[in-house]
C-alpha cells in the first residue's frame, strides 16, 4: 500500500526522475506559434501539427497518490504511447461551438480550433492520453490565442469533455497542485503563474501561457471567465467528496481514482484525502463497493499484497472493527478494513498512535452511514 516502499514502483519513479521528463511547464517558455513541430505519422491529415506550447501540464513531482503515479510511469516509461486499436472507430467529437469567438481584443487565433476524440487524443497529448481515457474522456477541444503585439505571448486553451462531473473532478484532482490560490472559476479552480486550471460540470480544462507576465495572467482569466458562461452545470453532486470526516481534512487534497488506486490493480473507484495530525500527515482512502462480500475480498487482496512487500502484517481491533495493518519498517504503517460494503484505510502513516487515532475517526464516520 505504501507505494514508495514497493520496489517495482520505486524503480519506475527513479526511471522517471532520470529521464527528467516532468519539469514544471512554467520554468521554460513554450515555443511560439510559428515554431510548430511535425505531426506524428499516425495522425490523420486534418489534425494540425503539435507544438511544444500545447503540451498538458506535468507537475514535476511524483503524484501525491499512487493512482496518478501509475499512469505517469506508464506514460514516461516508453517513447511512444501504445494505442488501443479497438477505439479507432470512436464517435467524432465536437464541442458545439463552445470555443468559438473567445479571442479578446488585441488577440487572435494562431490556428483553427481543433477537436480530438478518444481515438485521436494521443495526437495532441501523446504519453498522457491513457490517464484521461482511464476517466472515460469523451473528447478534447483546443484553441490557441496569440497577442497581436507580441508573438512571444500566446495562450493555449484545453477543454476536456469527461462525460460526468465525477470523472471531471477525478482528472482535476489528480492533476491538481495543492496550496494554490483559487481562480474563482467553475466549481473548483486555481492559478499557478499565468496558467489556470478549472473543473465545472462534466468539463476539466486549463489555459497554458507561453510565459508568466501580467498581460497573460489577465487575458487568460478573461478568456476562462467568458468560457464559464458557456458551460452548463446541472449541479449534480459528486458524492465521494463528502465521504471523509471533516476534522483535520486538507480540502484541496481530496482525489478520486477510477483505476489502479495506490498502484493496486485490484482497487478502483477510490477516494482519498490527506489529514493533519499535529506536525504529521496521514492519507485516508474510501471505496464504496457493491456488497460487503466484495469489500471483504478487496481487504483479503490487501493482506496478500502486504504479505508480499511489507515487513510484517498483523490485525488489530479498532472501534470494534478488525483492521489489517502492514508494517513497512521505520515506523510507517498502512491500515485497511471494511465496514459493510465500504473498503477503507490509511496509507503511509508515521507512527501507530496517529494510525490508531485516524483509523478510529474514519471508522466512526463510516459506521454513521452504514
Amino acid at each position: 500500500m505504501s507505494f514508495l516502499r514497493n520496489p517495482f514502483v520505486c524503480t519506475a519513479i527513479l526511471m522517471i526522475l532520470a529521464l527528467s521528463a516532468c519539469a514544471p511547464k512554467s520554468e521554460e517558455p513554450a515555443e511560439s506559434p510559428e515554431a510548430a513541430t511535425e505531426t506524428a505519422a499516425a495522425a490523420p491529415e486534418e489534425v494540425a501539427p503539435i507544438r511544444e506550447g500545447s503540451e498538458p501540464k506535468d507537475s514535476g513531482e511524483p503524484a501525491p497518490f499512487a493512482g496518478a503515479e501509475t499512469e505517469l510511469a506508464k506514460a514516461e516509461g516508453a517513447a511512444e504511447e501504445a494505442i488501443d486499436q479497438s477505439i479507432s472507430s470512436s464517435e467524432p467529437y465536437d464541442d458545439g461551438g463552445m470555443l468559438e469567438g473567445l479571442a479578446p481584443a488585441g488577440w487572435k487565433l494562431s490556428a483553427p480550433i481543433e477537436h480530438y476524440n478518444v481515438a485521436t487524443l494521443y495526437n495532441k497529448i501523446n504519453g498522457r492520453s491513457e490517464l484521461y481515457m482511464a476517466y472515460d474522456v469523451r473528447g478534447l477541444g483546443w484553441v490557441s490565442f496569440v497577442s497581436e503585439e507580441s508573438q512571444d505571448d500566446f495562450l493555449d486553451l484545453f477543454v476536456y469533455d469527461m462525460r460526468t462531473p465525477t470523472d471531471a473532478f477525478g482528472i482535476f484532482s489528480v492533476e491538481r497542485e495543492p496550496d494554490q490560490p483559487s481562480a474563482g472559476l467553475g466549481r473548483l479552480s486555481y492559478r499557478t503563474g499565468s496558467n489556470y486550471y478549472f473543473w465545472k460540470g462534466k468539463y476539466y480544462g486549463y489555459v497554458n501561457a507561453s510565459r508568466e507576465n501580467e498581460q497573460n495572467t489577465k487575458t487568460g482569466l478573461g478568456i476562462l471567465t467568458a468560457l464559464m458562461q458557456r458551460i452548463d452545470d446541472s449541479g449534480e453532486p459528486v458524492a465521494g467528496i463528502d465521504l471523509f470526516p471533516k476534522e483535520g481534512l486538507i480540502e484541496d487534497t481530496i482525489q478520486y481514482f477510477k483505476v489502479d488506486a495506490m498502484s493496486l490493480d485490484f482497487l478502483n473507484n477510490t477516494w482519498a484525502g490527506m489529514y493533519t495530525g499535529g506536525d504529521q500527515k496521514a492519507r485516508g482512502f474510501i471505496s464504496k463497493r457493491a456488497s460487503e462480500e466484495e469489500a471483504a475480498g478487496i481487504l483479503a487482496s490487501f493482506g496478500e499484497y502486504g504479505e508480499s512487500y511489507a515487513e510484517s502484517v498483523s490485525t488489530a481491533t479498532i472501534e470494534g472493527v478488525e483492521v489489517t495493518l502492514a508494517d513497512w519498517g521505520g515506523g510507517f504503517y498502512d491500515a485497511a478494513f471494511h465496514v459493510g460494503p465500504e473498503f477503507a484505510g490509511l496509507s503511509n502513516v508515521e507512527g501507530r498512535e496517529l494510525l490508531d487515532t485516524a483509523a478510529a475517526s474514519l471508522i466512526t464516520q463510516i459506521k454513521s452511514r452504514n
